[in-house]
């Protein structure tokens, strides 16, 4: 079993599998019901996606061990890549419509440049922004060479980050698409193909934290291997 979880296949072609499972299943018994499922308030899919966080803070919780008995730089590794999952939980609840008093969403552009807003707010939310950027740098510099040369040696961890990154991209592309799309052509995207892009991108915003989840279960067992 544990070869087949440390395969560098097994995290795309597992969670590729789900994804378009789901979706099929939408659009086959639910794809009248679309608006009710999407609704923020009453849509189950909402729901699941903070539920899906539980399995990440528990991977949090079991394999703290494995980077915290290894060295300083593992144990500060693993408190940011907390940090990262826990930005990610907040953003998806909506932390930045808490920040603002006046405007209606904070780290955008649009945001920082109306004199409306206060300027305490700009300074929480720019610290915000430039605190998260920070991590992903530090992160991305430390990283990215690792990356890039162990994803060609077939490395399951590696497999399992671009597979996470890819998705992450993929769904925030779709969700950008009707309004870009809007915005340069000057016409809205019909409703019905606006509402299944949007199951794309929630469906998608699920497995994200599963897949996270993953991929610290995938690096305890391969940390496990010598033990046996």
């Amino acid at each position: 079993m544990k070869k087949y979880l440390t395969s560098p296949l097994t995290t795309p072609i597992f969670f590729s599998l789900i994804w378009l499972a789901w979706m099929c299943f939408i659009f086959v018994f639910q794809y009248d019901a679309l608006p009710n499922i999407l609704d923020e308030e009453t849509g189950y899919l909402e729901f699941i996606t903070n539920l899906a966080y539980l399995p990440l803070l528990i991977a949090f919780i079991c394999f703290a061990k494995t980077f915290w008995n290894t060295s300083k730089s593992s144990r500060i590794d693993f408190i940011l890549f907390v940090f990262l999952g826990i930005s990610a939980f907040l953003r998806e609840n909506g932390i930045q419509h808490w920040i603002p008093s006046k405007d209606t969403t904070a780290f955008k552009s649009r945001f920082f440049l109306n004199p409306e807003n206060p300027l305490n707010e700009k300074i929480l939310a720019g610290f915000l922004l430039l605190l998260f950027f920070a991590v992903i740098l530090y992160l991305a510099v430390k990283y990215t060479k690792y990356l890039v040369t162990s994803f060609f040696k077939m490395n399951p961890v590696t497999w399992s980050i671009a597979t996470l990154c890819t998705l992450g991209v993929l769904g925030k592309f779709i969700d950008r698409f009707p309004s870009n799309y809007k915005h340069s052509g000057g016409v809205a995207l019909p409703e019905q193909l606006r509402l299944n892009l949007q199951v794309m991108e929630e469906t998608s915003e699920i497995l994200l934290p599963l897949i996270a989840a993953f991929i610290l279960f995938q690096y305890w067992l391969l940390k496990k291997k010598p033990q046996n």
